[in-house]
């Protein structure tokens, strides 16, 4: 019999194990996200874009080696008339016998012709250079905009997070407030049997209950909604129940002023905006340097297949330049319009810096807030509990109406309300400051 007893305490321990290991903490929660999560692999795919485009850019730099062939055949063999004419003089009679011209074939009809051209450029004007800073800057602003949705997600994930836990404390009072209501119910019941209470105070219980009952369901189907979204970000199926680790998040220690500055120098929108900025200006740089001659190198090699060739083949060696001289503006407008682009984007990081400045500040301060609160409702709930104790033995002493327990219990319920608010909100605020500083 003991050891029966000692082994359902064994396997009652192991249930409970097993439970509170099924429980997901928030760590786990951001990298299930981040595997299911399409916008993340639309950014990668974003990245690996940039950075094929960076490649392109290195190697416009590079030899290029172009192959071509052909095959035609024409209605005639050309043919070419020479004057022979002055080979004759001095012949006499023999002379005007002979021809004054021959017509000398310089294909056949089936003609076949084959080139191979190796060119590398010299001198581009910068070109070249600036193409390649401009590629270089936009993969990194790629990059940083990949950082940037993975904070955003964990953010939005963090927020989905606490609201399931949230929902799930909502449930949990709203349960017990009801439980609390209809054991009020069944006292006001015993005291009307015995005469004590009027027939109102039983109709005043029942109306309480029936509206507690509502305020169940709406807690249970809130609770269900929270679920489900918080499953969309991670992948899962919407219906599949979500159990979750309590989170208790330290206040940031670091001065406001820190924050701030740290913010700035971490946050990646304000970098992708950077880098956007520099790539446009090297794009203008790359633009105007088409202006400039365009010198280049190259080594040929020409077959044509023709019978009165004495070679068929002939290889050449060269330089050639480019410059266009005039344009009509077309090189100037192109580049004073990326260049506007980017002044553009330089005002809308000078509006940025201020938003994330706007958005620590007001991190910062919900976290403080949330944490007084966290103190008022810690007390505020103890007040509550006493209160409605006074107020029940009151009523079955004769001392308290109805309206006055049916306050002190909604009272109560606010308090617990409030108090796993305030605890949500400040781990939110916490998450969210991070958030703010690029640190998530």
């Amino acid at each position: 019999m003991t050891f029966f007893s000692g082994s359902r305490c064994w396997l009652f321990s192991l249930v409970i194990a097993a439970a509170v290991a099924q429980a997901e903490s928030l760590q786990q929660a951001w990298l299930q996200a981040e595997q299911n999560s399409n916008s993340l692999r639309a950014e990668a795919r974003k990245v690996g874009a940039a950075q094929l485009q960076e490649q392109a850019a290195q190697a416009a730099a590079g030899p290029t080696l172009s192959v071509d062939a052909g095959w035609s055949r024409l209605d005639h063999a050309p043919t070419a008339r020479l004057d022979v004419s002055p080979l004759t003089q001095g012949l006499g009679a023999l002379a005007a016998r002979l021809p004054a011209a021959v017509d000398v074939p310089l294909s056949d009809e089936d003609v076949r012709f084959a080139n191979a051209r190796l060119s590398l450029p010299v001198y581009t004007g910068g070109k070249l250079g600036a193409l390649q800073q401009a590629a270089a800057a936009a993969s990194n602003a790629s990059r940083y905009g990949q950082d940037q949705a993975r904070q955003a997600l964990r953010l939005q994930v963090a927020e989905a997070y606490f609201n399931v836990l949230r929902a799930g404390h909502a449930a949990t009072v709203a349960e017990q407030y009801l439980a609390s209501l209809l054991a009020y119910q069944r006292d006001v019941n015993n005291f009307f049997r015995k005469g004590v209470v009027a027939r109102g105070d039983v109709l005043g219980a029942e109306l309480a209950v029936a509206e507690a009952r509502q305020k169940q369901i709406m807690a249970q189907q809130a609770q269900s909604l929270s679920q489900a979204a918080y499953n969309r970000l991670l992948g899962r199926d919407f219906s599949q129940p979500a159990r979750l680790d309590e989170v208790t998040l330290p206040d940031e220690p670091r001065p406001l002023g820190l924050l701030g500055e740290q913010a700035l120098r971490q946050r990646p929108e304000l970098a992708a905006l950077a880098e956007w900025s520099a790539s446009l200006q090297a794009s203008a740089r790359s633009v105007r340097a088409e202006s400039l001659p365009q010198v280049g190198a190259y080594a040929a090699y020409s077959y044509l297949n023709n019978p009165y060739l004495v070679s068929k083949g002939v290889g050449s060696v060269g330089l050639g330049v480019s410059w266009t001289l005039f344009d009509s503006g077309l090189i100037r407008a192109r580049a004073g319009s990326i260049g506007e682009q980017a002044m553009a984007v330089e005002d809308q990081l000078h509006e940025a810096q201020s938003l994330v400045r706007l958005e620590v500040e007001r991190s910062h301060s919900l976290q403080i807030e949330a944490a007084a609160r966290i103190s008022v409702a810690q007390a505020a709930l103890q007040s509550a509990d006493e209160y409605l104790a006074i107020q029940r033995d009151r009523y079955r002493n004769g001392l308290a109406n109805q309206t006055e327990v049916l306050v002190a219990e909604a009272r109560r319920a606010d308090s617990q309300r409030n108090l796993f608010n305030a605890r949500y909100d400040h781990a939110l605020a916490v998450v969210a400051l991070q958030r703010a500083i690029g640190e998530l």
